[in-house]
């Protein structure tokens, strides 16, 4: 590997001699995969780390002003993973070809900085600061760096963390299964005009048993607008206008605990083809509202699909 090289002297003195370095050790890779592997996906066990390690940099009010990630597929979606569960958005991060290649020539300008890169690379990272760190899949270290000199805060390894989450923010008083943002959802029931009626667009569920509508958890940083257009694209391949005030909503119980769901109708403008529809294994029709209420799985939408 490239010896990595940090301009601290510069970057110090560019942020009146003071910033917080996060390094973020990308999480386990799943063995089975057999393709490129820079397209290595993180295993279910990788993921459930990272959002610990998110959820504890949420109770520590560590939120990053920068985040470089490698460009793997194991760093981005431990990135992903680690600000999702501390409660911010996961849209602001860049990727850094100097890190994905083992190396760093300077920082970005700002107070608290998240790298997220291999550990063998946050390793490098280390020594090369001078400072003795082990390093392993899914750990974090929290660094000061002053004058040109890093001192270690922390090194949390997400083995030795709590299996549940704070719910409703990162230091609230109950815990739960998942982060909590898994708890707040968005639905949306696409429909169409005909010269007859209204015509609901219905999609199989994911284990193909059931007939619902695009539904999904509310990423930070996204309105439940903004998610449930997102779901629609991606459950139902479809696009169009949706309106700015929910039709209602419903709860049901999941993950241990109770999901609020808010329910938009939106009116469809584009029917995505096969090749665009990402979710495309999915069975979908157009029926009446009547034969959509009856349908449907989750009897709560039956009552919002006669308010379209």
């Amino acid at each position: 590997m490239t010896r990595t090289l940090l301009v601290l002297d510069m970057i110090t003195s560019l942020l009146g001699g003071f910033m917080e370095l996060l390094m973020l050790c990308a999480g386990a890779a799943d063995r089975s995969w057999t393709g490129p592997a820079r397209e290595r996906p993180l295993r279910t066990k990788g993921k459930r780390r990272a959002q610990k390690v998110g959820a504890w940099m949420g109770r520590h009010s560590l939120r990053p002003d920068k985040v470089l990630s490698a460009s793997g597929e194991r760093s981005l979606a431990t990135a992903e993973k680690a600000l999702k569960a501390g409660g911010w958005t996961a849209q602001d991060i860049a990727t850094s070809d100097p890190l994905t290649k083992g190396t760093l020539a300077s920082l970005p300008e700002a107070k608290r900085v998240l790298l997220v890169a291999p550990s063998k690379t946050v390793q490098s990272l280390a020594n090369h600061l001078r400072l003795q760190i082990e390093t392993r899949s899914g750990v974090l270290i929290v660094l000061s760096l002053e004058n040109g000199k890093a001192s270690l805060r922390h090194r949390i390894d997400p083995r030795e963390l709590p299996d549940h989450f704070p719910f409703p923010s990162p230091d609230g008083p109950e815990l739960r299964l998942r982060p909590a943002y898994y708890y707040t959802q968005s639905a949306v029931i696409p429909f169409r005009r005909t010269e007859r009626s209204v015509e609901i667009l219905i999609v199989r569920s994911s284990s193909g048993r059931h007939w619902v509508v695009p539904k999904g958890i509310v990423e930070p940083g996204f309105s439940p607008a903004r998610s449930a257009m997102i779901e629609a694209s991606e459950e139902a391949g479809v696009e169009g206008l949706i309106r700015e005030k929910p039709l209602g909503s419903y709860t049901y119980e999941k993950w241990g605990a109770i999901c609020n769901v808010e329910v938009y109708a939106m009116e469809v403008t584009r029917v995505l083809p096969g090749d665009d529809w990402e979710e495309s294994h999915r069975e979908r029709q157009w029926i009446d509202a009547a034969g959509a209420a009856n349908l449907l799985d989750q009897p709560a939408l039956r009552r919002l699909i006669a308010l379209i």
